[in-house]
C-alpha cells in the first residue's frame, strides 16, 4: 500500500513539473521551469519537514507528499541533462550559472522554511 501513496504523489508532482516546464522553459536559454520546480519543491519539502517535526504526520501522508509529490516534482535528472546540454552547445557561462543557482536555490528553499 505504501508504494501506491508514493506512486500517486509522484505522478501528481511529475505532471505539475511537466506543465511548469512547458510554460517556462520556452522563453529563454536557461531552463527556468526546472529551476522553479526545484526551488519551490525545496520550499515545499522544507515546510513538510517542519510540519513532520511538529505534528504526528501519518506515514501514508508523508509518503504521498514528501517522498511521492516532492520526488516527482523536483527533478535533478532533468536538471543534470539541461546543464550538460548547455555545456555541450558551448553555452558554458549559462551552464555554470544554471548549475550554481539551481543547487543553491533548492537548498535555500529548504532552509528558508526550516
Amino acid at each position: 500500500m505504501n508504494l501506491l501513496f508514493v506512486f500517486i504523489g509522484g505522478m501528481a508532482g511529475a505532471i505539475l513539473r511537466l506543465e511548469i516546464s512547458h510554460r517556462l522553459n520556452n522563453s529563454t536559454q536557461i531552463p527556468w521551469g526546472t529551476f522553479f520546480a526545484n526551488f519551490t519543491g525545496g520550499l515545499l519539502l522544507g515546510g513538510l519537514i517542519l510540519w513532520h517535526r511538529q505534528t504526528d504526520v501519518a506515514d501514508w501522508l508523508w509518503l504521498l507528499s514528501a517522498t511521492g509529490f516532492c520526488g516527482g516534482y523536483t527533478t535533478y535528472s532533468t536538471f543534470s541533462y539541461e546543464v550538460f546540454h548547455l555545456y555541450i552547445h558551448r553555452k558554458r557561462k549559462e551552464a555554470f550559472f544554471y548549475l550554481l543557482t539551481s543547487i543553491g536555490a533548492t537548498i535555500l528553499g529548504v532552509l528558508i522554511i526550516l
